[in-house]
């Protein structure tokens, strides 16, 4: 009886899994399917805006995570806590800005166009944030421990 109940349920969690990434997909398509090409290009050249984002995706808000994993690593931030606070700060936005956007009256189409550059950026920016950032925070370039051990060997031999 139990193993039924065991088996009807990861299939149950199979399945909403399935229908939830396929109803976000049909919302995001639907969102991004509403801007029109030209006032894409047109964002496209919109230099600030796009340096603007960027700028505050890949470098301020990785910066502010790294900021606050150092605040609170002394207050109880556990150090899974603190690599993952790192991940999602360095981590590009995701569509739900586009939704929110649409939800505002926003200009979507510049919210798209960043998506896109970020998702871009991100395959570049994302791992060298989180090399110098956990690195910074944690020092697990391995230097760390190699000097102590050398330390320790040098006394020995005094």
């Amino acid at each position: 009886h139990l193993s039924s109940s065991s088996s009807s349920s990861s299939w149950f969690d199979v399945l909403a899994q399935i229908l939830s990434s396929a109803l976000l997909f049909l919302l995001i398509f639907g969102m991004s399917a509403t801007v029109e090409v030209s006032h894409l290009r047109e964002q496209v050249h919109n230099k600030f805006a796009i340096l603007a984002g960027v700028s505050t995706q890949f470098i301020v808000m990785p910066l502010l995570g790294y900021l606050s994993v150092l605040l609170l690593k002394h207050r109880g931030l556990t150090e899974p806590m603190a690599l993952s606070l790192l991940i999602v700060t360095a981590s590009p936005g995701g569509s739900y800005s586009n939704w929110w956007c649409s939800m505002f009256n926003a200009d979507l189409a510049l919210s798209v166009t960043m998506t896109a550059i970020s998702t871009l950026v991100s395959s570049i920016m994302l791992p060298a944030n989180l090399l110098l950032y956990v690195n910074a925070a944690f020092g697990f370039g391995g230097s760390s421990s190699g000097g102590e051990e050398e330390e320790e060997e040098g006394e020995a031999d005094d």
